[in-house]
């Protein structure tokens, strides 16, 4: 008979025989990142950056934050994002304006989860739509969110997640439809929009060029001696590709520069006239040795060139003044935080007892029932 065996044992078991083999993955991509650093920085596929910190940065930040909570035969959902601007210089600090919006409502069951994910992205393109209608445009506008709709909103087989993504994709079109022509570089002094996805490619472009897609790149980067570097490793995947540039990127450097256009999505993904027409240009850099190395996408694509991506490069990295492991440029850092204090969970729990008692006291008869009293009465 077989007794089994507790959960207890399972793991120690599974933590003593997969220890070695994972630290041996690690330790391989960590030899291959060496051997291969001095290659990278010669061919171009690391680029030193150094910021000047001569020019006055006016940035904006978006982040957005959902919520939810199961009640009444289904979910009490809060949907929240925030804006904050910033002016810097020097290390001089000027605070701007500071904006909101949020949902609170109800929603019946069903693939909840991705339904408050598209009403984050709702709230985010309300701020920008504010955004763009104004006088006086920020250089820099950072969102904390991949500039493209997830595809597993278009994959869902719920059918109000279908409804409302195609509502958000109308939505997302018209603002990049509108937005084309201010946008930096296609017109000089124009804004520049910049996505910080949580889901990152920290492949790219090493991938890319290990998979024979040199076309993806923007930047100019001799290929033939990283390829041959490649070739002598085994088992290198898109993990070992990943694990190799977060290695041998160094505080102020970044990576070359690659277009969605190159990689072969989908040209279904929404917004489409962001992907198809517009493009998107990404690397990624690091702002300290305690940072991590953050992944940026940036409307225009091909539009850009090495210069102008070293300038945002310098630029980020100049916006990001602490050292540590959650650092980002300060507007977008900031905007973190007060979302994480916001406490989203006993908002909903105070929003459901002020819903039982409004159902409980007859308040939502009375005010119904307002105005249609009989003459007399």
């Amino acid at each position: 008979m077989n007794d089994g065996q507790p959960l207890s044992q399972t793991l120690a078991a599974r933590m003593q025989l997969g220890l070695l083999g994972t630290a041996n993955t690690i330790a391989h991509s960590v030899r291959v990142g060496r051997g291969i650093a001095e290659q990278l920085k010669q061919s171009g596929l690391i680029r030193r950056v150094s910021p000047r910190e001569k020019e006055p940065i006016r940035l904006s930040a978006i982040c957005s934050i959902g919520k939810r909570a199961e009640a009444y035969g289904g979910f009490l959902y809060l949907a929240v994002a925030v804006r904050f601007d910033m002016t810097i210089q020097g290390g001089q600090i000027a605070h701007g304006v500071e904006d909101s919006v949020c949902e609170i409502d109800v929603l019946p069951y069903g693939d909840v989860r991705q339904r408050i994910a598209l009403k984050q992205y709702e709230m985010i393109y309300r701020l920008l739509n504010r955004i763009v209608r104004e006088p006086a445009k920020p250089n820099y506008l950072l969102i904390d969110r991949t500039l493209l709709l997830p595809r597993e909103f278009a994959n869902s087989d719920d059918a109000e997640v279908q409804r409302e993504y195609q509502k958000l994709a109308g939505t997302a079109g018209k603002f990049w439809s509108g937005t084309k022509d201010l946008l930096y570089p296609r017109t000089q002094e124009g804004m520049v929009i910049v996505g910080f996805p949580q889901v990152k490619r920290m492949g790219e472009p090493l991938w890319s060029i290990s998979a024979g897609r040199p076309e993806a790149l923007i930047d100019p980067v001799t290929i033939a001696p990283i390829q041959l570097a490649l070739q002598k490793t085994t088992a290198f995947d898109e993990g070992a590709a990943a694990r190799i540039l977060g290695t041998v990127i160094w505080p102020e450097q970044r990576t070359a520069a690659f277009a969605y256009s190159g990689l072969g999505f989908d040209k279904r993904i929404e917004p489409q006239i962001l992907l198809n027409e517009i493009d998107i240009a990404s690397f990624h850099y690091r702002s300290g040795l305690r940072t991590a190395p953050q992944q940026v996408e940036v409307a225009g694509g091909r539009a850009w060139t090495s210069e102008g991506l070293d300038r945002l490069a310098e630029k980020l990295i100049e916006s990001t003044p602490f050292d540590q492991p959650n650092s980002a440029p300060l507007p977008l850092w900031m905007g973190r935080k007060q979302l994480e204090g916001m406490r989203g969970d006993l908002m909903l729990e105070q929003y459901q007892r002020d819903l039982f008692h409004t159902l409980r006291s007859g308040e939502l008869d009375s005010a119904w029932l307002q105005g249609w009293e009989p003459e007399g009465a």
